[in-house]
């Protein structure tokens, strides 16, 4: 399948997010997730960033990061999907879905990412200065299934929305960032 991004908001207007994005090449479509429902507070909202198919190649894709990463990533993954009950089968699709979609990721990158770090951290910049908006996000998941059914397990990082750059470049797969303002 794909890797989709998403940002998670607390507070502010749906559409005054939209708008936002809107003027980084993105939106803001609001996606409702069982998993992510419960991880999320109340008050915060999930929503979908991706304009085109997916979000493969993303500089943010860990398919970017050493294949010994990538293996260690993946046997997480698929020790949760033989726990869940996915037969050897499936499992097989699945890597074999995982592994097409971190060599178009690949390709995608050697001809120009679609995105930036840049591009990310301005997005989250612009979300935050919304009135209303205490912080915001960002999700990075492969998805093996609908956006709405998946099952993701989240790790939630808060850090200052000064040092949001610098993190990102580390994110990880299924970690929400959080940029917080700093306070004045």
């Amino acid at each position: 399948m794909c890797f989709f991004i998403s940002i998670v908001v607390k507070g502010g207007d749906t559409k005054a997010i939209d708008v936002a994005l809107r003027r980084h090449g993105r939106r803001a479509r609001p996606l409702e997730n069982a998993s992510l429902r419960k991880a999320l507070q109340s008050d915060e909202h999930h929503f979908l960033t991706t304009v085109g198919h997916c979000d493969c190649g993303t500089v943010l894709s860990p398919g970017l990061n050493s294949i010994e990463k990538q293996n260690s990533q993946w046997s997480k993954h698929v020790a949760r999907l033989r726990k869940k009950g996915w037969s050897a089968t499936k499992i097989d699709r699945w890597i074999a879905d995982r592994t097409k979609a971190e060599d178009r990721a690949e390709q995608q990158h050697q001809l120009n990412a679609p995105d930036t770090f840049e591009l990310w951290t301005n997005v989250i910049h612009d979300v935050i200065a919304i009135d209303g908006v205490q912080q915001a996000g960002i999700l990075l998941h492969f998805y093996s299934g609908h956006v709405e059914d998946e099952w993701i397990e989240l790790v939630r990082k808060s850090v200052s929305v000064d040092d949001f750059t610098d993190q990102l470049r580390n994110i990880k797969e299924d970690q929400l960032l959080i940029a917080v303002p700093t306070s004045v």
